[in-house]
């Protein structure tokens, strides 16, 4: 997808599918089965994770070594590894549940599997529309989202659909042009402040129709947004754990609101759902006792002008 010059920037036209291997620390900390067989440290059986899923695994063979390690997920293979470990963030799985399988091989032609279901939330969804127009199908109405200005937008038009902008408000924060066949865009805008918004979409076909859709929402201090000029972003920045990390109960979360305009007067931390600490002012630095698996961590705070801070990870407790 093309996009028109500065300042009219799309950030993010689709999402895509990202594969990062991670040696050292992060493979290390999944320890190897007494036992021939594999360890799947997580995701955990049954857990549901934040967008991107870490996949951690490690085989023991009955005798020799580990010469291949695969990891399949949904019956498609993600990634091929010569060694008996792998850590892998894992990108562009949808909402849902989905099957894990990893196979290994050792050099003596013996086979070794482990297999699991996990689920994944927190995604842009698809956006498809029947009937002639433009859907906003995120952020929903009311919905509270990223300053950074995450979307899903579907469009039909009487005739082909050529060029699609959407504002925060009166503030243009993305202008993009539709390749043919295409009906929707799933990607990012420029970002916007903190608070209480208007997303506006006007979509054209080649006709010259117009198409028209908004949807309020509201958007939360996010440091994933870059700085603008030599100005921080306000955000929280967390210091331990960070995303896929395995942790033993207990363990510390230690977290900071940096670069607020407006006092901090609360932070929250949240495990799936749950409450586990709580602190009245920019940092929380406590211990937390959580049972084993894999869990969504968000920590959130809030300043005394009402503005919302998030952060959001995945913490597995072994």
């Amino acid at each position: 997808m093309k996009s028109f010059p500065k300042p009219l920037v799309l950030y993010t036209a689709f999402l895509v599918t990202a594969i990062v291997l991670c040696a050292g620390d992060a493979a290390a900390q999944c320890s190897a089965p007494s036992a021939a067989g594999i360890r799947l440290c997580q995701p955990s059986s049954g857990a549901t994770v934040y967008q991107v899923p870490h996949i951690e695994a490690t085989a023991t063979p009955t005798s020799g070594s580990i010469s291949d390690l695969k990891v399949f997920i949904d019956g498609k293979l993600a990634l091929e590894n010569g060694g008996p470990s792998v850590s892998l963030f894992q990108g562009g799985v949808s909402n849902g549940t989905h099957h894990l399988v990893i196979k290994a091989t050792d050099n003596f032609g013996r086979s070794y599997q482990a297999s699991e279901y996990f689920g994944v939330t927190g995604n842009i969804p698809n956006c498809p529309t029947a009937t002639v127009g433009v859907r906003i199908c995120y952020p929903a109405a009311g919905q509270v989202i990223s300053q950074n200005l995450p979307m899903a937008i579907g469009f039909k038009g009487t005739a082909r659909i050529t060029r699609v902008r959407a504002w925060s408000g009166s503030t243009l924060v993305a202008d993009f042009t539709v390749d043919k066949g295409q009906t929707q865009i799933i990607g990012q805008g420029a970002p916007t402040t903190a608070g209480s918004h208007t997303l506006n979409v006007v979509a054209w076909d080649a006709a010259g129709h117009t198409y028209k859709s908004s949807v309020n929402f509201k958007a939360f201090y996010d440091g994933g947004c870059e700085p603008r000029g030599d100005v921080c972003t306000p955000a929280i920045y967390p210091d331990t754990p960070q995303d896929g990390q395995d942790v033993q109960s207990p363990f510390r979360i230690s977290a900071s609101v940096q670069n607020n305009p407006s006092p901090i007067s609360t932070m929250r931390v949240y495990l799936n759902g749950q409450v586990v600490a709580t602190s009245f002012g920019p940092t929380v630095d406590q211990q937390v006792t959580a049972a084993k698996g894999t869990r969504i961590m968000v920590i959130q705070a809030w300043d005394t002008a009402g503005k919302l801070y998030r952060w959001t990870a995945n913490v597995n407790v072994q």
